[in-house]
């Protein structure tokens, strides 16, 4: 494996993740011989006879949430693009693989999926080096709540507990460790008048959206739903405090470039006719496979309505990018301006 393409620092350690590859899953992999200045190496693996050739991106340290979507982003291929590391946490692991960045690292911890048959999905070994979170820093539902909160009413972050609490519905005895986590990260800083404000916005929104999709949506209750004309259901018309366009609906009011294939709204479930209301004017069937996604409004519905009749600009983001869809992906970066304008707009 002699490369004289990649650095000297580099090649042991991509050596090391092929190695620990082979231990875990007994794939061949091979360090190949390139001088393409748009990657960091390729390697080639063999798996069950067949050969997959990868351009792969070297992340020695991969510490932050946001990391494996900024890398996806702006990956030209994902299906042919792999992420070499050190030990990748579980919680690192399961978010990769959930936006499709196949990996490998260090410890033989391991996601690969051709999307022709092959599926190779390892975590959990740690290696000898792995990345340990301190207990501080764990990046929590409370704390991702937190982060939605202060991307939509970035003044939240200096307001008294008893508001930030009935806001973005998180216990006061949360607030303090959100707090401590997102300091610990760095995504807020302090000003020199002692007020807390967000270090980098468009970090910020890409670690909240990557938090959202892995930790919070999973614990929301959702529903889906069949309808026999789905664009009568596009044309429903939300009612501020109880309902809100979400997803691709909600990128299809603000750009007018999106035909969605899912229409999602956000419902205020603790009304106990919200939900009713909507499935019986519309007739729409349970179904799990169905077009209509309702989901809960995880915030007090009475706040972070600017953005009427869509929810915040940062949670359709989120939406968009969960999908791993690239019309969706171009689309919602297209709204990164416009958040990250707020932030500032808002700050000041």
């Amino acid at each position: 494996m002699n490369n004289l393409f990649v650095t000297e620092c580099e090649a042991p350690f991509v050596a090391s993740a092929l190695a620990a590859l082979h231990d875990s899953t007994n794939i061949e992999g091979e360090l190949l011989d390139t001088s393409n200045d748009d990657t960091d190496a390729q390697v080639l693996l063999t798996i069950n006879g067949r050969k997959l050739r990868y351009d792969c991106e070297i992340k020695k340290k991969v510490d932050r949430y946001a990391l494996p979507l900024n890398l996806l982003n702006r990956l030209d291929n994902a299906q042919r693009t792999l992420l070499i590391s050190s030990p990748l946490s579980p919680d690192m692991a399961h978010r990769c693989r959930d936006i499709g960045l196949q990996f490998i690292d260090t410890a033989g911890n391991a996601y690969i999926n051709d999307g022709a048959g092959i599926y190779i999905y390892v975590t959990g070994r740690r290696g000898s080096a792995e990345l340990q979170f301190p207990s501080n820093n764990t990046m929590t539902a409370a704390a991702l709540r937190m982060m939605f909160a202060a991307l939509a009413e970035p003044a939240l972050l200096n307001a008294p507990y008893r508001d930030i609490s009935n806001k973005a519905r998180i216990s006061t005895g949360a607030i303090s460790k959100a707090f401590d986590t997102l300091e610990s990260r760095e995504l807020i800083g302090t000003t020199a008048s002692g007020k807390r404000m967000i270090r980098a916005p468009e970090l910020f929104l890409n670690e909240w959206a990557s938090g959202y999709a892995g930790r919070v949506k999973p614990k929301l209750r959702k529903y889906r739903f069949a309808i026999d004309n789905f664009d009568l259901v596009l044309n429903l018309q939300p009612e501020r405090g109880l309902s809100a366009y979400g997803g691709e609906r909600a990128a299809m009011y603000l750009t007018g470039h999106l035909k969605p294939e899912v229409c999602t709204i956000y419902v205020d479930m603790d009304d106990p006719n919200a939900l009713k209301d909507i499935v019986r004017k519309f007739r729409l069937r349970a179904d799990p496979g169905g077009r209509i996604e309702i989901v809960e409004m995880f915030w007090s519905p009475d706040h972070f309505t600017q953005s009427f009749p869509t929810v915040p600009h940062h949670l359709i983001y989120a939406d968009l990018m969960a999908t791993h869809d690239s019309r969706n992906i171009a689309v919602a970066r297209q709204l990164v301006p416009r958040i990250i304008q707020h932030v500032h707009d808002t700050t000041r």
